[in-house]
């Protein structure tokens, strides 16, 4: 079995393998401005790819610094207003008349050639041991990993290992009473890690001793891997960028309740898990396949059905046509229609277009 033997080392194996990885690279917190929060040289790095970028400069600025301090200081700006990071990411923002991409998605369009060559331009850096905060009772707290995307903080992960004493259990507890809920970093990222060489659990908000950790597991209990630890599924899997970068365009939602804040929804592992082989079936045999998907009660089902219901009206073939022309649902409760329906609609809200 391989092992290692305490937390800096776990640590250690999971960045490198990240940063070894296609559309990665490892940075450090020194990289990372936590007021502007942002990585500012990443970010510049992919908005170089970007056609419009030399053009706005010599629009509408005196050089490219001046043009990047604004990009910065807008994002900065929506985010303060209530602007979700997600929807930045997924569509962008206008400046001086042109779109300013944070993200680029895999084209639905196979000949899409300028669409595709920005996703492959698409840089996430894992940082181990950063800072993300200056004021408050966690200042100058650190964070085992955070993953950023484009320069910009997307993910963190508290990591522990069961060899020196500690588990998944102290990190959750490590963010319930560590980590200040309302940290302008913490609240921008997607979601939160709490990960030991056997089990994975998540959260997306943090609400100090109220926060609410879900199993992020691929089973009750991880199987053993030869050579890797249970949880190696994390880092050569789910953290892998076109992984994330499917997570943000497809599944990742905000919701907006009536009362109380903004949070996101993530998908548990089973219901990526879920939605993603039956896809892939798709795409390999083509229609008229049948599956029997198993959801214990409480487990997600409504989410499941919204997420692969969306995705499969959007699938194309390679001729760029639809693979269906119509996907329709049938349940045999009013209540769970009702939610499927709600779902739905929340996804269409949610869906991105690429602007020319």
């Amino acid at each position: 079995m391989f092992e290692l033997l305490n937390e800096t080392l776990f640590e250690k194996h999971i960045a490198e393998y990240l940063a070894g990885s296609k559309m990665y690279n490892q940075r450090t917190p020194k990289d990372f401005n936590i007021q502007k929060l942002v990585d500012s040289d990443m970010l510049l790095q992919f908005l170089r790819e970007q056609p419009m970028w030399q053009k706005l400069i010599t629009q509408s600025f005196v050089d490219e610094q001046d043009a990047l301090n604004i990009v910065i200081e807008t994002i900065n700006t929506k985010i303060n207003r209530g602007e979700s990071l997600l929807s930045l990411l997924k569509n962008g923002f206008m400046l001086q008349g042109r779109r300013i991409r944070l993200a680029a998605f895999k084209p639905k369009m196979t000949l899409d050639d300028d669409a595709d060559h920005l996703y492959k331009k698409n840089i996430f850096s894992v940082v181990r041991q950063m800072k993300y905060s200056t004021q408050g009772f966690d200042k100058d707290n650190e964070l085992d990993l955070c993953i950023l995307l484009n320069g910009l903080p997307i993910i963190t992960l508290e990591l522990k290992n069961e060899a020196t004493g500690q588990t998944v259990v102290n990190a959750m507890h490590q963010y319930q009473t560590n980590r200040h809920p309302q940290n302008r970093m913490l609240r921008t990222c997607l979601v939160h890690f709490a990960m030991d060489n056997n089990r994975v659990m998540m959260t997306t908000q943090l609400a100090g001793d109220n926060t609410r950790f879900l199993p992020f597991n691929k089973e009750t209990v991880n199987p053993q891997v030869e050579g890797d630890y249970p949880t190696c599924y994390m880092w050569k899997e789910v953290l892998q960028a076109d992984s994330l970068l499917n997570l943000i365009q497809h599944f990742i939602k905000r919701i907006t309740p009536k009362k109380g804040e903004p949070f996101y929804i993530f998908p548990r592992y089973h219901q990526l898990r879920c939605v993603r082989n039956i896809i892939s079936d798709v795409r390999e045999k083509g229609v008229g396949q049948t599956y029997l998907v198993q959801h214990s009660a409480g487990s997600g089902k409504t989410k499941s059905m919204s997420w692969l219901a969306f995705q499969l009206a959007n699938l194309q073939n390679v001729d760029n046509t639809p693979v269906f022309d119509s996907v329709i649902m049938i349940t045999d409760r009013i209540v769970l229609d009702r939610n499927i329906a709600d779902e739905i609609k929340g996804a269409l809200r949610n869906k991105w277009t690429l602007d020319k």
